[in-house]
């Protein structure tokens, strides 16, 4: 007679191993999700463009002429001069409907003498059942100042110094620790006004070419961004950009954004490579600012993002 071993295993036993081999496949299976939806979602690899700011995403990501809040920091540094006050603005994103994706990031700004400081930073992280899986984070400083200044136009500068780092938290199926690593990045831009209607903007990121691990080191993305933004009268603004990263499609992003009474704005927005439409809202009441945006995808589910700031 053929013996069954497995007869001989205390029942707890098979059903701890049945459940660790489901865990190995979902945390395969969350990792293999997390290698695709780059490629899914047009982009290159890790620290890739996801817009931070649910009024830039509103707009389609048409943002880099406008940057008049604190998340200049990550879309147009220079965009930081001339913010008057403090002032800390935090978001979320539900990232294409996946529960075990998070992605959020905060922001503050701190006017002076030489111009206006901002700090802050961003996480993107995996988990499945409570498991770290991996965390993609940076942190930032940036500062924006006025080069000129007269009645009918003004010229910024301004650059973001970004602390980036990967963490593999949990093991590789094989058991393998893909350990962490870390990298500096510098991003500038400009900023400019035309007759308080018309604003220009350019930036830059990661113009040092930072790489990412050792041995077999990963160029991290770097992108120009550039656009116009056009008031034609008082309450609507809006903008055009033209973005390209790497050896990417350029992609053109189309944005608008309306005032609604005195406390509320509308905003919409399109773009391609790939295609997508965005819309939000926002709320501002004496000095606290909420804001909401929904943006499409030819290929993943739409995203629903969130923030909250407040200005003092």
């Amino acid at each position: 007679m053929i013996r069954n071993e497995r007869n001989d295993i205390p029942r707890f036993m098979i059903a701890k191993e049945a459940s660790v081999k489901r865990l190995e496949m979902a945390v395969a299976a969350v990792t293999v999700v997390l290698l695709l939806l780059p490629c899914a979602a047009g982009a290159s690899g890790v620290f890739d463009n996801l817009i931070l700011s649910p009024r830039a995403r509103g707009m389609a990501g048409a943002f880099v002429a406008v940057s008049d809040d604190e998340t200049a920091l990550f879309t147009n540094p220079a965009g930081l001069a001339g913010q008057e006050g403090y002032g800390i603005y935090g978001s979320y994103v539900d990232l294409y409907g996946y529960d075990f994706l998070d992605l959020g990031s905060v922001a503050a700004r701190i006017p002076t003498a030489w111009g206006t400081f901002a700090v802050g930073g961003r996480l993107l992280s995996a988990e499945y059942q409570g498991v770290d899986l991996t965390s993609e984070y940076t942190f930032a400083v940036g500062h924006g100042f006025t080069l000129m200044e007269d009645v009918h136009s003004s010229l910024s500068f301004g650059y973001a110094v970004n602390l980036y780092g990967l963490s593999y938290d949990a093991l590789s199926v094989g058991g393998e620790d893909l350990g962490s690593a870390n990298t500096l990045g510098l991003d500038v831009g400009v900023l400019g006004t035309l007759r308080g209607r018309t604003r220009f903007g350019f930036f830059m990121k990661n113009i040092n070419n930072p790489k990412l691990g050792d041995p077999d080191a990963e160029d991290l993305p770097q992108w120009f961004t550039a656009g116009v933004a056009h008031s034609p009268y008082g309450g609507v603004e809006t903008s055009l950009e033209l973005q390209k990263q790497d050896d990417e499609d350029l992609r053109a992003c189309f944005g608008v954004e309306f005032e609604v009474g005195d406390y509320v704005s509308v905003r919409g927005g399109l773009q391609n490579q790939p295609n997508r439409l965005s819309v939000g809202f926002g709320t501002h009441w004496q000095g606290i600012r909420v804001d909401y945006s929904y943006t499409s995808h030819a290929v993943l589910p739409g995203s629903h993002h969130f923030a909250l700031g407040y200005s003092f």
